[in-house]
């Protein structure tokens, strides 16, 4: 019997990428559990399709960015929002998962559930293309809105199954080294650059 090719091995490999993360954003519960019932995590195929989410996350505000002014620059626009945004994926998911080993006595399967729980910006980029299409403003803010939460959710899900005693402080922790902090940092360097600017 012949080997399969790369490209099938390359197609079956993405199909079951895509499976997984609807699995994980639709039933988070369910995917973590058999993440669980596996022996040692798979971090490289977490990342990739955390990567992948947030890839396609920027392609629809690129859209969105495009429609709302009339540009005509979408990859221009895609390109440089996926380079940001995969640079902040990286030291966030590095900051994510290194908040969550010592509270939820975690290896990698930290940066495993953190990973995973970037998905769900793949899947509301895909769900929110037309509407971004025909109203780029409201559709932009209802995906970066909505996305917080459905995050949360799913850290909250992977840490229940890994460590439920330790979910709250866990999970706070999470929130405050993911969200907060750089929220804040954020805030303070647009208050000095406009002070800068107005100087």
């Amino acid at each position: 019997m012949a080997a399969p090719d790369r490209r099938t091995v390359t197609v079956h490999a993405l199909v079951t990428l895509i499976r997984d993360a609807w699995w994980a954003a639709s039933a988070p519960t369910s995917f973590y559990r058999m993440l669980h019932a596996e022996s040692a995590p798979r971090l490289a195929r977490a990342c990739t399709a955390a990567a992948l989410s947030v890839v396609l996350a920027c392609a629809t505000l690129a859209l969105a960015f495009v429609r709302a002014t009339g540009s005509d620059g979408f990859f221009l626009t895609w390109g440089f929002l996926s380079a940001i945004a995969l640079l902040l994926l990286a030291m966030l998911l590095l900051l994510g998962g290194l908040v969550m080993v010592r509270p939820a006595a975690l290896d990698l399967r930290a940066w495993e559930i953190s990973a995973w729980a970037w998905v769900p910006a793949g899947v509301l980029a895909v769900s929110l293309v037309p509407a971004a299409f025909f109203a780029p403003l409201p559709t932009s803010i209802v995906g970066l809105a909505a996305w917080p939460f459905w995050h949360v959710a799913m850290v909250a899900s992977g840490v229940s199954v890994f460590a439920a005693q330790r979910r709250v402080v866990t999970v706070a922790l999470y929130l405050v080294a993911v969200f907060l902090v750089p929220g804040l940092l954020l805030a303070v360097s647009y208050a000095v650059m406009s002070g800068m600017a107005g100087a």
